[in-house]
């Protein structure tokens, strides 16, 4: 067995994305602004310096890069810009997503904000990602503006806020960004907009305060931006930052971590006890494949190409850091770079998760198939004695091998952790495969599918989530117009996977039902020989027919011998069917594939809009995770154990 060496792709980069909501400069009259910026700016210390004690803290977990800094924006006048021009001169990266294409954007400015000075300052995003790429009607503007503000809190770690505290004044408004924030257990910055008078400004970070349900160690269920925690902003950053971003603290998470990092790369398997139990129900003949290891390049290589399809793009192990494209007339109607958000980081933990899932699957199969199959055994050798008692020594010493060899697969499962890497590898590669696609418009899922009972937005337990979460940050936006072209290829390529996904499904709901089936009928086939064996037996003796016997081997000897090791048998093969779950991994591959259909039906009558096709790749990554979280619970419960 070799090992791979430790590529910066395998650790995350330390990252974490600020989002930014404020006033336009008409709600900014009569603010000092050179005070609200030099708040700004020391915010944004505060946050780097925080950043960096946490790279320190935990520098064996995190790629040795500097840690990156990220700042999204929608751009308007105002705080936005104000942020961003502080943003970009602290060193961070900062990306836009405008609610509009760029040249319908920039007639929505006051007459001060010129169109070549909000030109230039996209021309410093690393990304810049416009929604509604078509015409939008002036009905829906409302409407675009409260979907940029929703993109925005899907893609933040942390919302900086400038705003003065009034209510909000319409759809997409600071106000209601804030309190959406609030109520997804979002950290919010606030910087008082209000206290920032030309006649009274301020001194820097004393009017700002952090706001964020994690605060508490109490839940709080609807949380409001009355009723939530507060603490000063210095002392909240570092509070904020470090619940995000740190690795999980206990020594199993940290032993799972330095497992993954070290992406053993396997060529061959001897895990051969499951896949000849499908060759011997006929369910499938023993191939290659099942003597071949995955291959972690195999699968990062099918994930890039289909996002490679998605971005009508050739896969690039740069593309990642593509240069922004200079603004022209006809940009929109150019060729785009290759997305920024599509970090080879992402394919290549994806490939190194699937690849181990599917190895420790097959290892974890064979060490209970190999379990059950030595402990029929070894009542067939203990009985053998019965006919073979000159091979009495022998045969004990064969049965105590078999005892030897199930303690010894039993204790190697437990050790090497066979269930858990299995488990955690295939909810870390489903966790990415979601990401992929629904980072194609925006949505990293930093959020979804955690566990309720927490606040922060890392609730997703244990090193998996973390990583996940860790992997999403280094996507970032898509470079991207989401007009009819790009968002019809997306289309096509969701459907394509949800195809491969339900052709799998469908596969192996065929396969366990059928390898459930045939198990069952033979269970059922050995318990009836053995009443077949005991009823004759019976009636031999009753009948006063002669006892004969087969060779040296009397029929009482014979008969004690099969209705022994019938049941033994049948017993073997109902704990490989408990243990294995055959019937109910059949019924939730169909279900999922049920979903599955369902969905691709929807999305075939849907129009392209974007809205639409956000929700619909959001219902894909429920369908996907949902069924991974199924799964696993109910194999959590179901680790290696000595049959009993």
């Amino acid at each position: 067995m070799s090992k791979m060496s430790q590529s910066t792709h395998i650790k995350p980069r330390l990252c974490l994305t600020v989002g930014v909501t404020g006033h336009r400069l008409h709600r900014l009259e009569g603010v000092d602004l050179s005070a609200l910026r030099a708040t700004v700016d020391a915010t944004l210390a505060e946050l780097s310096k925080a950043m960096t004690a946490e790279q320190e803290k935990h520098k064996s977990l995190f790629d040795h890069a500097t840690p990156q800094l990220r700042m999204i924006s929608a751009v308007a006048d105002g705080a936005d810009t104000i942020v961003a021009q502080a943003a970009l001169a602290a060193g961070w990266r900062v990306d836009a997503c405008l609610p509009f294409a760029r040249e319908v954007y920039a007639n929505d400015f006051e007459a001060s904000r010129t169109h070549n000075e909000f030109v230039a300052l996209l021309g410093r995003m690393t990304a810049v990602f416009e929604l509604n790429g078509e015409h939008v009607e002036p009905t829906k503007r409302d409407g675009a503006y409260e979907a940029v503000g929703r993109l925005l809190l899907e893609q933040c770690d942390v919302l900086l806020a400038v705003w003065d505290g009034d209510p909000g004044r319409g759809r997409g408004g600071t106000a209601r960004v804030v309190a959406e924030a609030v109520a997804r257990h979002i950290p919010v910055i606030h910087i008082h907009a209000g206290e920032y008078s030309s006649t009274n400004a301020t001194a820097p970070t004393a009017a700002t305060e952090c706001l964020w349900t994690g605060f508490s160690d109490a839940e709080i269920e609807q949380p409001s931006v009355e009723i939530v925690p507060r603490l000063p902003a210095e002392k909240g950053i570092r509070v904020v930052v470090h619940a995000l971003t740190a690795p999980p603290d206990n020594n199993i998470d940290r032993r799972m971590l330095a497992h993954f990092y070290r992406a053993e790369a396997r060529r061959s398997t001897s895990a051969l006890p499951y896949p000849m139990l499908l060759a011997l129900a006929g369910v499938r003949k023993i191939s290659r494949t099942d003597l071949r290891a995955p291959q972690a390049a195999d699968s990062t290589a099918a994930l890039t190409q289909f996002v490679a399809s998605a971005l009508h793009t050739d896969s690039a192990p740069d593309a990642q850091h593509a240069e922004p494209v200079p603004h022209s007339p006809d940009a929109q109607h150019a060729p785009r770079a290759p997305a920024s958000h599509f970090a080879s980081a992402l394919a290549k933990r994806f490939g190194i998760a699937d690849a181990a899932a599917t190895y420790y699957a097959q290892i974890f199969r064979s060490g209970f198939v190999a379990n059950f199959g030595l402990a029929a055994l070894a009542v067939v050798l203990a009985l053998g004695g019965l006919l073979a008692p000159a091979f009495k020594l022998p045969i004990i010493c064969a049965e105590l091998v078999c005892i030897a060899l199930i303690l010894t697969n039993t204790k190697a499962g437990t050790r090497f952790g066979w269930h858990e890497r299995w488990m955690d590898n295939r909810h870390l590669a489903e966790q990415l495969r979601a990401i992929s696609f629904t980072s194609l418009l925006g949505d990293l899922t930093l959020r979804a599918h955690t566990a309720q009972a927490t606040h922060d937005a890392a609730s997703i337990p244990g090193w998996v989530g973390w990583l996940a979460r860790a992997t999403a940050r280094e996507i970032a936006l898509p470079h991207a117009v989401a007009n009819v072209a790009y968002l019809s290829r997306v289309s096509a390529a969701a459907l394509a996977l949800i195809d491969d996904q339900a052709a799998y499904q469908r596969s192996n709901a065929t396969r366990m039902h059928k390898l459930e089936h045939r198990l069952h009928h033979a269970g059922e086939f050995l318990f009836g020989a053995t009443i077949f064996a005991c009823a004759v037996w019976i009636i031999a003796k009753l009948t006063g027919l002669p006892m004969g016997s087969i060779g040296k081997v009397g029929l009482t000897e014979v008969v004690t011998f099969s209705t022994a090791v019938l049941p033994a048998l049948g017993a073997a093969l109902y704990g490989i069917r408990m243990q294995g779950d055959f019937a109910g991994i059949a019924h939730r591959s169909q279900t999922t594939v049920a979903r599955l259909e369902r969905l691709k039906h929807a999305m075939l009558n849907d129009p392209i809009e974007y809205a639409r096709l956000n929700a619909r790749l959001r219902a894909l990554a429920d369908i996907m995770l949902t069924d991974v979280a199924n799964w696993r619970t109910t194999y959590q419960a179901r680790p290696l154990a000595l049959p009993g």
